[in-house]
């Protein structure tokens, strides 16, 4: 099973550690985006169900 928080070692090769660099800033850009949508969706059911948008960002901020 590969331990996904460790890093690999660094690239010898130049071009091939700034390819995994665009990658791996791709696949975060991806998850960011995720996160968000879940938040807004955790943001619009809160409000959905009764607390002020204000109560309702308080909730999702600590998550």
């Amino acid at each position: 099973m590969k331990d996904l928080n460790r890093s690999e070692p660094p690239k010898a090769n130049m071009a091939e550690g700034a390819r995994d660099m665009a990658r791996l800033w791709g696949e975060l850009a991806k998850v960011a985006t995720d996160i968000a949508h879940s938040r807004r969706t955790l943001f619009l059911a809160y409000v959905a169900e009764g607390f002020s948008e204000a109560q309702a960002l308080e909730l999702v901020k600590s998550i």
